[in-house]
């Protein structure tokens, strides 16, 4: 599973997604990662949170974030 986002709406639907395929409710994951449940929706909801806490998200669900420039042609291979 990996995902092309350009925008914090698609990184937090990307994760919710993601979380719901392990099978882990929000409060579940919220509990693992020591957030508020306000705060696993608001970043699920693309709205403004931390990096560390976006990078704390993706490392838990086994994710590694790339960056490269929007005209880059690159694959992804899993």
């Amino acid at each position: 599973m990996w995902t092309n986002a350009y925008s914090r709406q698609d990184v937090g639907a990307f994760l919710r997604d993601a979380r719901r395929e392990h099978g882990i409710s929000q409060q579940q994951m919220a509990a693992k990662l020591g957030f508020s449940p306000v705060t696993l929706s608001a970043l699920e909801t693309g709205k403004n949170v931390s990096a560390d806490k976006v990078e704390r998200y993706l490392q838990m669900l086994g994710f590694r974030l790339v960056v490269v420039p929007k005209t880059a042609d690159v694959e992804v291979r899993e």
